[in-house]
């Protein structure tokens, strides 16, 4: 497993093996909480 954080779709092209994770999600409640002054690391418990 790998996260979609750097492109990697030309190395991991045809490898089966692999599966790319999507981060977004926390990457956009992470910046949310930052912004609203919020535990971040709340996220990771």
């Amino acid at each position: 497993m790998i996260t979609d954080t750097i492109d990697n779709k030309s190395r991991t092209k045809g490898v089966k093996n692999i599966e790319v994770l999507s981060i977004s999600g926390l990457m956009g409640e992470a910046i949310n909480r930052i912004s609203n002054s919020t535990s971040v690391s709340d996220l990771f418990k």
